[in-house]
């Protein structure tokens, strides 16, 4: 199950970043839609967080924890996750205009720095989708099949 799950994300993973890669190229066939460019710069950048997602399960499902039950670890996801929501949140062009006009009051070398520092939301997206993918424990227990359970209630065995 392992090797099927790595298999499925690594295709997943692939289709996806084409997807990315031919972005411009899909939105010319779809351009009579009338879709604002808000809605398809999101939509960028929730492909490129499956992408990235997929790339850290991929990374999570190699490393091989002995685990009783599947979970999200919630503590890695925040502990990973938190830079990169951060800046993927500041960089946004409203939100980092305003960090220049009214913080830094529009200096040459300190604006020119915060606005490309802040503008590679490509790096925090992937960053922040590897971080949850790298979130997820699977557990692959198995049952033998010999294995007979008794519960306490009645005398009947289940396998």
């Amino acid at each position: 199950m392992r090797i099927f799950l790595i298999i499925f994300s690594f295709i997943n993973a692939f289709l996806y970043f084409l997807i990315y890669a031919y972005y411009e190229n899909i939105l010319a066939l779809f351009s009579a839609s009338g879709i604002t460019s808000s809605l398809l710069g999101f939509l960028k950048t929730l492909v490129l967080l499956a992408v990235s997602f997929l790339i850290g399960l991929i990374v999570s499902l190699l490393t091989r924890i002995n685990i009783a039950k599947s979970f999200f670890d919630f503590r890695l996801a925040i502990i990973a996750g938190i830079i990169p929501f951060f800046f993927l949140i500041v960089s946004q062009p409203a939100v980092s205009n305003f960090i220049l006009i009214n913080i830094f009051k529009s200096s040459g070398k300190i604006s020119d720095f915060i606005f490309y520092f802040l503008s590679r939301q490509i790096v925090w997206t992937m960053w922040l989708g590897f971080a949850i993918g790298a979130s997820v424990r699977i557990a692959f227990k198995k049952k033998l099949k010999h294995q007979i359970d008794f519960s306490l209630d009645d005398n009947e065995p289940s396998e």
